[in-house]
């Protein structure tokens, strides 16, 4: 139960107490105002848990009682019953706080928050950015409120407008570049994220996804991003689940996760380090349409390739420009179709063979299944001939060619040609489809 209180405070705010520099003499010192939370959080962190206690101070013991809450799945109800209890049982002159809402409003302090952003409930638009001050959505005229019973039976516009308007759904976005920023101010987070450039044992061996032929290849194709081992290179996963542990309830939440692979491989599949960046609520999945919740986080990483970000290194005791990238994905086949837009069902259902998938249909199973694998074995492989035990051919083709950047834009254009309700514009459709491009290449 040994804790480090005052360590953290200081990281959250990125203020060391140490009382040699932090930086040189040309180099910026973040800068704290003296109204800020700091200094409540300084002055919480001094305040003894009840008089002559020498193992807890006020912060420390809510921050470990709060984390158990996470962990555990309490109740808010629950948790408010036991600090009750808590201040009964010790000391009178205890400084613990009367109500779970009490307690959220020290933490909160320590962590961030994300912002709401609603969105239309046929997911054809978020309204942000040129549509922040829409009232209904201008693709199906959906209005952005949710209906109530009032409102159908009419007890007047005023009344209407009084009542507080509801969001008919809302996207919750965690933004990235603060949480970032938090990361290096950890001098110790920050010296694991130079791991994979300072400490790795490099003799060939694939121990990280440094050692892997994608990783490489980037250095090589972007040498300024490579020149600085701290720049950040994600995978994006995401998937849909039920959060009512109950599939008698049809519903799905998709959250959108973001993965730093630049940290030892110990520590970047650990949960702490998880980026939750989206949190698309149901109660249906956003299904094909899932990119229109993704344009704040495609923004936001767009700004972090191209501009990046004034970052300060706890432990080089330095500011740098951090930039980011996003390599990888991780998902399952049919939220693969979602996100990339290549469909996973029907006759060209494999995104390696593309248009040359070789399918068939079932006539008594009434499916299609996939044949042609032979092809992509070795030229001289003995069963590429063997024509007796498998389906009576020879397969004599070479595997199908991978599409480079123009073959796409060429299927782009092809796939131009075609109408979707969900797109008002011809600009708004080819956006889409060069949006997909880009995840593909």
């Amino acid at each position: 139960m040994e804790h480090d209180m005052d360590g953290l405070v200081h990281d959250v705010f990125g203020i060391h107490s140490t009382e040699e520099p932090i930086c040189g003499e040309s180099e910026r010192i973040p800068e704290v105002s003296e109204n800020s939370k700091f200094y409540e959080f300084v002055k919480e962190n001094e305040q003894m848990l009840y008089p002559n206690c020498m193992k807890y101070i006020k912060l420390s013991f809510m921050v470990h009682l709060y984390h158990l809450k996470c962990l555990h799945g309490w109740s808010d109800k629950s948790f408010s019953m036991l600090l009750d209890l808590l201040r009964y049982a010790l000391p009178e002159e205890n400084v613990l706080p009367k109500s779970y809402y009490e307690t959220k409003k020290i933490v909160s302090g320590l962590c961030f928050g994300y912002e709401k952003i609603h969105a239309c409930p046929n997911d054809c638009i978020l309204y942000w950015d040129k549509y922040a001050k829409y009232e209904g959505c201008p693709k199906c005229s959906t209005s952005r409120w949710k209906i109530t019973n009032e409102d159908v039976q009419g007890n007047g516009m005023e009344t209407s407008e009084r009542r507080k308007k509801i969001p008919a759904k809302i996207l919750r976005w965690f933004p990235l570049k603060p949480r970032l920023q938090r990361l290096y101010m950890s001098s110790k987070v920050a010296e694991s994220r130079r791991w994979h450039h300072e400490s790795r044992l490099n003799d060939g061996s694939l121990r990280h996804l440094a050692d892997s032929l994608s990783w490489k290849n980037f250095d090589a194709r972007y040498p300024t991003f490579s020149l600085d081992p701290r720049n950040v290179r994600f995978r994006v996963a995401s998937d849909g689940f039920n959060p009512f542990k109950t599939m008698s309830i049809t519903h799905s939440t998709w959250p959108v996760i973001l993965i730093p692979y630049n940290l030892p491989p110990w520590m970047c599949m650990k949960q702490p380090y998880f980026m939750l960046s989206l949190l698309i609520l149901g109660p249906k999945g956003p299904g094909n349409n899932i990119d229109i919740y993704l344009q704040p986080l495609v923004q936001e990483l767009q700004e972090l390739w191209d501009d990046g970000i004034e970052t300060f290194d706890a432990y080089k005791k330095e500011t740098f420009q951090l930039r980011a990238a996003m390599m990888w994905t991780i998902n399952d086949f049919p939220t693969y179709a979602n996100l990339f837009g290549w469909s996973t069902k029907g006759q060209y259902a494999c995104p390696c063979c593309g248009i040359e998938t070789t399918s068939q249909w079932l006539r008594h199973g009434k499916k299609i299944c996939y044949m042609g694998h032979r092809r992509w074995l070795s030229p001289k492989h003995k069963w590429r001939l063997n024509s007796r035990d498998i389906d009576g051919t020879r397969e004599l083709r070479s595997p199908p060619k991978r599409l480079d950047g123009i073959d796409i834009l060429r299927q782009i254009d092809e796939c131009r040609k075609e109408r979707s309700s969900k797109w008002s514009t011809t600009l708004e459709k080819e956006e889409h489809f060069l949006h997909i491009a880009l995840l593909a290449i």
